[in-house]
C-alpha cells in the first residue's frame, strides 16, 4: 500500500494542478463506486444508490449535487475470473458552474489472504456548462473571461482505483481520478449573442485528484446485536485536501447512526435503517434510506443553516439456480 501511494503521488506530482473541483458528499461509506472503480462488484451482490446533496443552505448558488450510481459483478466462464462493471452519472450545480460527469466502471477481483484485491478503471466524460447569469460590478461585456451568453464543452475522463476488503473485518481503497486532466475551452466569437461583447474565451482545466478511503467492522456486544464501523476518507488534489473521519454504529444490521467530521468544515451527524425485501424471484433484498446534516463548523455558519443529504439504495444477490434431482424406484415403475 505504501508503495502504490508514493507512486501515485509521484504520477500528479509532475502535472498541474488546478484546485479541488470535485463535489462534496457525507455519506461515503456507503457512497464508495464514484470516488474508487476498483469497488465495483467487490460485495458480490447488485447495488443502485442514489443520493441528494443541499450544500449551504441559505446561499444563493449554493452546491447542489446528485448522483446514481450502479454496479454489480459476474464471472468469467472461460477463465472463471471475477468481475464488476457499474455506471455512474453525477450532476452537480454551483452558482454559474454546472458538471456533468457519466463514467462506466470495471474491476477485476483477486482473492489474496483473507480478503480479495480488486483493481479498476473507469471511461468516461466530464462536461462543464458556464451559465450567462451575470451580477457584475465592472462591465462583463468587455471581459473575454466572463462569457456573455454562457459557454460549454466536454472531455474525454478516466480514473484508476485499488481496494482491498475483508468482509466484516476491514477495506482499504486508494484511487486517482481525471487522470486525463482535460483542458475544456469554447472560444466561439459567433457564439455572445451581445451587442459589443467581447469574445468567449473560456477555458478551464479538470484537476486530477488522489482519494484514499478506509475503514475496519468491530463487534462491541456479546450477543453480536452492536457493530461499530469506524472510518476514513481523504481527498486531495496535492494542493489542499479534505479529512473526513467518523464512524457508524449499527444494531441487528438493521439501524445505524454515526457521526462524520471533516477538518475545519463540519460535524455530520448521519442515522438511517437497512430493510429487509422479500424475495422476488432474485433472492430478495435490502433497501437502505440514510440521512445526513452536515452542522458548519467554519465562519461559512454565520451565513448558512447546514447541508442536507439523503442516501438511498438497493441491494440484492443473484440466488443460484438450484438443480433439479430426480430419483427413481422399483415401487414406481
Amino acid at each position: 500500500m505504501k508503495r502504490l501511494l508514493l507512486g501515485l503521488f509521484l504520477i500528479t506530482s509532475v502535472s498541474t494542478v488546478f484546485g479541488q473541483q470535485d463535489p462534496q458528499f457525507t455519506q461515503n461509506y456507503f457512497n464508495r463506486l464514484f470516488w474508487n472503480p476498483a469497488y465495483a462488484g467487490s460485495t458480490g451482490n447488485i447495488c443502485a444508490t442514489v443520493v441528494g446533496r443541499q450544500q449551504w443552505v441559505g446561499f444563493d448558488g449554493k452546491p447542489e449535487s446528485y448522483l446514481f450510481s450502479a454496479h454489480g459483478a459476474f464471472k468469467d466462464p472461460l477463465l472463471g475470473w471475477d468481475h464488476g462493471a457499474g455506471l455512474s452519472v453525477l450532476s452537480d450545480k454551483l452558482g454559474q458552474e454546472q458538471t456533468l460527469n457519466i463514467k462506466v466502471h470495471y474491476a477485476l477481483h483477486k482473492k489474496l489472504g483473507p480478503g480479495t484485491l480488486s483493481g479498476g478503471f473507469t471511461l468516461g466524460m466530464i462536461q462543464k456548462t458556464i451559465g450567462s447569469d451575470w451580477d457584475a460590478v465592472d462591465d462583463f461585456q468587455t471581459d473575454p473571461s466572463i462569457p456573455d451568453n454562457g459557454a460549454k464543452d466536454l472531455g474525454f475522463d478516466m480514473d484508476f482505483g485499488l481496494y482491498y476488503r475483508i468482509p466484516k473485518k476491514m477495506f482499504v481503497g486508494a484511487s486517482l481520478t481525471h487522470i486525463t486532466g482535460s483542458e475544456l475551452s469554447d472560444t466561439d466569437e459567433a457564439a455572445t449573442g451581445v451587442q459589443g461583447a467581447a469574445p468567449i474565451d473560456f477555458g478551464y482545466g479538470v484537476a486530477r485528484h488522489l482519494y484514499i478511503m478506509g475503514g475496519t467492522e468491530h463487534v462491541i456486544s456479546s450477543n453480536g446485536d452492536w457493530v461499530i464501523k469506524p472510518n476514513a476518507f481523504v481527498r486531495t488534489d496535492l494542493v489542499s485536501a479534505t479529512f473526513d473521519v467518523g464512524a457508524i454504529v449499527e444494531y441487528q444490521t438493521k439501524f445505524w447512526g454515526g457521526l462524520n467530521y471533516r477538518l475545519q468544515d463540519a460535524i455530520a451527524p448521519m442515522a438511517g435503517v437497512n430493510l429487509p425485501m422479500p424475495g422476488t424471484g432474485i433472492g430478495g433484498g435490502n433497501l437502505r434510506v440514510g440521512y445526513s446534516y452536515d452542522v458548519t463548523t467554519s465562519q461559512l455558519r454565520k451565513y448558512s443553516s447546514g447541508s442536507h443529504e439523503i442516501l438511498v439504495s438497493y441491494c440484492f444477490g443473484l440466488s443460484p439456480k438450484i438443480k433439479a434431482q430426480r430419483h427413481g424406484t422399483v415401487r414406481f415403475l
